[in-house]
């Protein structure tokens, strides 16, 4: 990837943002990938998924860039993606506690205190199906679990609290994502991508590079708060992370995919005009 001047990196959560919050769809972004493709702008993917589902999800879409997994747990680079990169191969970056340490810990402090939760290493794969609606497949890759344990929360509130605080004491985190708490080491979306970042700055010295983020989750304020353009993708599904004290902080009006699709449109012809025209003209142009 040849870089100078001005450049833009896009910084995605996935679901309820680039993936529709209950079918996982991504189609009705189409357009937008199509856009930043055609004018070689990255979609870096930051999500609480894990490397296997975002592995698929790169085919699928065609992405061959970096991405973060679990929370900023897991960085993901490609071989050879960066000029002075030493690695030929795929090289994953491990950040906070193993995931087994992290399921000792839960599973003790649940015997201690009585707490009532459930993680992804308490269930089998079909409960893990009927909770989230994936594929059998799909839930397989959700359970590969390296740095993080997504939780069903059943006590009261003032056990959180505690439970919060244990958590903190041992160096471990709690997140709130759409569907899921996490429990995680140090780090979240915003440390991994500033990180991420760095290593772009490092690569191409003499490119101003600018971002992009998009996310609709508690989990994702870390990252919305790192970019210059924090999109925050409107939600019905829990709590919303708060943009609007950040710089150039934008919501959508519509959810999930179309969501994406408006925002990434909209940021493009207002602050990429002359990319924006060119890909005006040929639609245009291929238009029957």
């Amino acid at each position: 990837m040849k870089s100078n001047g001005e450049k833009w990196l896009v910084f995605t959560d996935l679901d309820g943002t680039l993936l529709d919050h209950d079918s996982y769809g991504w189609e009705d972004a189409g357009t937008a990938l199509k856009l930043l493709a055609d004018h070689d702008i990255p979609v870096i993917i930051n999500t609480s998924k894990t490397l296997p589902e975002v592995v698929a999800l790169q085919r699928e879409l065609d992405l061959k860039h970096p991405f973060i997994t679990e929370n900023g747990m897991v960085t993901t680079v490609p071989g050879d993606y960066f000029p002075n990169q030493q690695d030929t191969e795929t090289t994953h970056f491990f950040h906070g506690l193993p995931y087994r340490y992290i399921r000792r810990w839960l599973t003790n402090i649940r015997q201690q205190h009585g707490f009532r939760f459930q993680g992804f290493g308490d269930l089998t794969v079909n409960n893990v199906v009927e909770l989230t609606g994936l594929s059998e497949v799909a839930a397989t890759q959700a359970m590969n679990r390296k740095a993080s344990e997504p939780l069903i929360w059943m006590d009261t509130e003032k056990a959180l609290m505690q439970f919060k605080q244990l958590l903190n004491d041992e160096g471990l985190y709690l997140t709130r994502g759409g569907r899921f708490y996490h429990v995680s080491g140090k780090g979240n979306k915003g440390q991994a991508l500033l990180s991420l970042l760095q290593r772009f700055q490092s690569a191409y010295p003499d490119t101003y590079w600018k971002t992009i983020g998009l996310g609709d989750g508690m989990n994702d304020q870390p990252m919305l708060e790192a970019v210059d353009y924090p999109v925050l993708i409107r939600s019905e599904h829990g709590a919303a992370p708060d943009v609007w004290h950040l710089s150039n902080g934008i919501e959508t009006t519509n959810t999930g995919s179309k969501g994406w699709n408006e925002a990434i449109q909209t940021l493009i012809q207002k602050h990429i005009p002359k990319a924006f025209q060119v890909a005006t003209r040929r639609q245009t142009s291929e238009s029957p």
